[in-house]
C-alpha cells in the first residue's frame, strides 16, 4: 500500500518569519490615517477657540 504524500499547492503569501502581514500592514496604515485626522481636529479646534477669545 502507498503511503499518501500531500504537498500544498500555494507557497506562503510572506516567506520571512515574523514579516508583517498584509492585513497588519493596512491596520497600522489607518492608524496613522487616524491619528492624522485627530491631529486635524484639535487643530481646528484651537483655532476655533483663538477666533471666538
Amino acid at each position: 500500500m502507498k503511503t499518501a504524500v500531500c504537498k500544498p499547492t500555494f507557497r506562503p503569501v510572506i516567506p520571512y518569519p515574523n514579516a508583517a502581514t498584509r492585513r497588519q500592514l493596512l491596520l497600522r496604515f489607518l492608524d496613522h490615517l487616524l491619528v492624522i485626522a485627530c491631529g486635524m481636529g484639535l487643530a481646528a479646534t484651537l483655532l476655533l477657540l483663538a477666533v471666538i477669545l
